[in-house]
């Protein structure tokens, strides 16, 4: 399982980069207004500083060809990022049609809150399926199982789509990799509490 860090600060990125915990970075439009006024900017230090994908999220929901000019722009920037697309059937389509046009554009369905959405993404060729199951569990106030039926499926349908997992608690990361997700994304606060709970070989501060 790969662990992701939930941010749009490069120093926190790179704090968790040295440790040597993270493969990867996720991003969404409330964290990136966070890093200031000058999206680009951001992205860009945000991009410099991860080890690796960077993935970043297209704005809208109800029109397909806006989305599509956005992760055309976003995708430009660098190869490192990964695009979000909504669940909803403009995003479907966009996926479709973006896959079509470029095989090799990186995307991920995010904001997925059911197992319907999941199989959608998986069966239109999404790169990654973003579980929206973390702030399920916040707003349900109790455990949501979506990594194992969203597994079970994409291994029925022969789906290469890769499950991401949302944790909002520390303990969902043993959870999550116990149920098979292929990749965890956690705040950088829950990160530290991982390390100390694990008692890994970093020092937090």
């Amino acid at each position: 399982m790969q662990l992701y860090i939930d941010s749009s600060n490069p120093d926190e990125i790179r704090q968790a980069r040295e440790w040597g915990l993270i493969e990867g970075v996720t991003t969404n439009p409330t964290l990136i207004s966070k890093g200031g006024p000058d999206m680009r900017e951001t992205l860009r230090r945000v991009i410099e500083a991860s080890p690796g994908v960077v993935l970043c999220q297209a704005i809208g929901s109800r029109e397909a060809e806006p989305l599509k000019a956005q992760a055309r722009w976003l995708r430009g920037l660098s190869e490192k990022i990964v695009v979000k697309l909504p669940p909803s059937p403009a995003g479907f389509r966009a996926l479709r049609d973006l896959k079509r046009e470029a095989p090799d554009m990186k995307i991920a369905i995010t904001l997925v809150s059911s197992v319907s959405q999941a199989y959608l993404a998986g069966k239109f060729g999404a790169d990654i399926v973003a579980l929206f199951n973390g702030p399920l569990e916040l707003a349900l106030d109790q455990e949501v199982d979506l990594v194992g039926p969203v597994k079970r499926i994409y291994a029925n349908y022969g789906f290469k789509t890769k499950v991401l997992s949302c944790g909002r608690f520390p303990r969902a990361f043993g959870q999550f990799a116990e149920a098979g997700t292929d990749i965890c994304t956690l705040r950088f606060e829950f990160m530290k509490l991982l390390a100390l709970r694990e008692n890994l070989w970093v020092t937090v501060d």
